[in-house]
């Protein structure tokens, strides 16, 4: 490749015009549309899921943003509208001033993209989610200044050279970025310092994040202090509750990424190597209008899928494996993360069959103890309700199997003598869920996971799995109180077959109340959940799976037209 990346530190700049540039890119850019969740796996045998995108009416910019804990509406399905760029993050920028209180201005930053090896090779910039969620831009260098008691708000851009715009491509105006990302005002960051010195003394201090303080140490005007513990924690804060833009990315990002996943399924044969169900992932997602992905993907066939962040993707998918997969794509840097595990040989057969209905029974006790309607006077369901309703129907479905041993403790104190040992981890290690957002594990005032009930606006992951983990059984054997419970002969006899694991795995979105009589139908709704991964026709139960795999694959059914 040409050599000059490292004069110019652009690295993924190119991205401006491909994906952000400052005129509209289309039905499927990220300018202004609606998208309306359709569950159209069926109606589209060969490209799975499909969204109808439609112009927009012009929003109202003075409007707070807003929250999925809005009244339910009768027509759901116009409710998670896709914004503009500049509307939906202004949406999130104003609501992170509200919400933050410590006055002074604040200060975030994309980061560049990061050296991959030599002097001028890059790794695909990715803009710090904090920055993104702030502004909605996704190039390295840039940089915004917000004052929360205002809102006015200062985009930054690198400085760049002229000969930027014949190695990577036009370089935008500040009229131009203004119009894109709706700056009040766009500047240059190297004048940061002569911005903050023209400030009143009144907003002398300088909110930021601690890795950018660490950089700005001694670097701003005289008698301005630099903070960085408010903004963090208030940003949290802000994250952890969905709008109803930053569901509609999304639901986006699971359209691309259950389309994809189901391309996986229609181009797997036996003798295939993981890392070319991975590739189809790539193409289908990218085709889809999702460039990037938001995790590394693991594709692990029949013993691989006991490892649980399987990343290497060698290995070769043989007849009778089940291949398990967790992927998913990200929209305006909002991911997926969905799993589905399928057959290789498109049935599920024998132990595979059982484990597989063992898991998706526990999915579904988990969904549901999410979407009851709370009691009077409670705040409902926590998601370590649900992680419990999961083991519980997990355990019942491993005695089934022959995997447990109903003679381990006596009649019906078996369920919880087995909990009380966390039997269950022996064959479910991680937990049942996340946040789900701008990142993967998606941050809140409580960290990934949320603590105590399930509030409104929150995007959770609903992922129970079961595995036969060959150092787990070997620790569970050397526990006398734990071995008792486990066939181990039987767990063995299913792993020399090439029996790894199975995991299903949703993202759903939490709603203030179950939506009216009229709302109903609409695909991914129950009770006070909306799932995004079925309103985007992702299939998971076993004959839809089967269904799908029996397809022909076509690759040319992902080229989404971009316009």
């Amino acid at each position: 490749m040409l050599p000059h990346g490292q004069a110019l530190r652009l690295g993924a700049r190119r991205a401006f015009g491909a994906r952000n540039g400052c005129q509209p890119l289309g039905q499927w850019s990220r300018g202004p549309s609606t998208l309306t969740p359709v569950a159209a796996a069926a109606a589209a045998p060969s490209g799975g899921a499909a969204v109808a995108v439609t112009a927009a009416p012009a929003p109202t910019l003075a409007a707070s943003a807003t929250p999925v804990a809005a009244a339910p509406s009768s027509d759901f399905s116009q409710r998670f509208r896709m914004l503009s760029v500049a509307d939906q993050f202004r949406e999130t920028r104003q609501k992170l001033c509200r919400e933050f209180l410590g006055g002074g201005l604040l200060y975030l930053e994309a980061g560049e993209a990061p050296p991959r090896n030599g002097s001028d090779v890059f790794h695909r910039h990715r803009s710090c989610s904090y920055f993104v969620y702030v502004t909605g831009v996704e190039l390295p260098g840039y940089a915004a200044l917000v004052d929360p008691e205002t809102g006015h708000y200062t985009l930054l851009a690198p400085r760049l050279p002229e000969e930027a715009s014949y190695w990577v491509g036009a370089v935008p105006t500040l009229d131009q970025l203004q119009e894109q990302y709706g700056a009040d005002r766009v500047c240059y960051v190297d004048e940061l310092k002569s911005l903050l010195a023209a400030q009143g003394s009144s907003t002398r201090q300088l909110h930021t994040l601690p890795t950018t303080a660490e950089k700005l140490a001694g670097k701003l005007p005289e008698g301005w202090r630099l903070l960085s513990d408010l903004l963090p924690a208030t940003l949290d804060r802000c994250r952890a509750a969905k709008t109803d833009g930053e569901v509609a990315c999304l639901l986006a990002a699971s359209v691309a990424s259950g389309g994809a996943h189901m391309d996986m399924w229609r181009a797997c044969r036996p003798g295939l190597r993981e890392y070319q169900l991975e590739a189809v992932f790539s193409l289908s997602s990218r085709c889809r209008g999702a460039p990037s992905p938001g995790y590394p993907s693991i594709v692990g066939s029949g013993p691989n899928a006991a490892v649980m962040h399987y990343e290497a993707a060698d290995g070769r998918v043989e007849a009778g494996h089940l291949v398990l997969v967790d992927a998913g794509a990200e929209w305006r840097c909002y991911t997926a993360d969905i799993s589905r595990t399928f057959p290789a040989s498109g049935r599920f057969e024998g132990a595979a069959r059982d484990l597989y209905g063992t898991v998706l029974a526990a999915q579904h006790a988990a969904l549901d103890t999410l979407a009851a309607a709370p009691p009077p006077g409670t705040g409902g369901a926590s998601l370590q309700d649900a992680d419990r309703a999961a083991r519980v129907v997990l355990l019942e479905g491993l005695r089934s199997m022959g995997l447990l041993r109903s003679g381990a403790a006596a009649g019906n104190g078996w369920l919880e003598a087995a909990l009380d040992l966390k039997v269950d981890r022996v064959f479910m290690p991680h937990g049942i869920g996340h946040h789900l957002g701008l990142d993967v594990h998606d941050v809140s005032e409580t960290g990934p996971v949320p603590k105590g009930a399930v509030q409104p606006g929150h995007v959770l992951t609903v992922e129970p799995g079961g595995y036969l983990i060959p150092p787990l059984l070997a620790r569970a054997r050397a526990d006398p109180r734990v071995a008792p419970f486990v066939d181990f002969d039987a767990a063995e006899a299913l792993i020399r077959a090439g029996l790894g694991g199975v995991r299903i795995e949703d993202n759903v979105v939490v709603l203030a109340e179950a939506p009216v009589a009229a709302a109903a139908a609409t695909a991914g709704l129950q009770g006070r959940l909306f799932n995004l991964t079925v309103a985007a026709g992702v299939a998971k139960e076993m004959a839809e799976v089967e269904e799908v795999m029996r397809q022909e694959w076509r690759p040319e059914a992902a080229m989404v037209m971009m316009g």
